[in-house]
């Protein structure tokens, strides 16, 4: 499996904390949506849990949502602030860093 991270703004100090929490809770659970044409996951969310899953040797669990060109189907941003059109992520894939489990 194949999981490109778009929104790739992780800190390695953030990444620490996160490792450190995902050796108790084990694997992560990541909203992606699967884009034929690039053969991965569009991550939707969760750079910094990939990597930790990555680094501890355990596969994500993918919750897939359905791509859509629709203007209303968005996802919440990283920050909180603002929202992302699922469109607009996806379409980014294939300049992103991709993950293999």
């Amino acid at each position: 499996m194949k999981i490109a991270l778009v929104h790739d703004h992780y800190n390695d100090q953030h990444l620490d904390a996160v490792i450190a929490k995902m050796r108790t809770l084990g694997a992560p659970s990541i909203h992606a949506v699967w884009m034929d044409c690039y053969d991965c996951y569009a991550a939707l969310e969760g750079c910094h849990r990939v990597r930790a899953a990555k680094e501890l040797g355990l596969v994500p669990e993918i919750v897939e949502v359905e791509y859509s060109d629709d203007m209303a189907s968005t996802v919440l941003g990283y920050d909180g602030d603002e929202d992302y059109e699922i469109s607009a992520i996806c379409d980014d894939a294939y300049k992103a860093t991709i993950i293999e489990f």
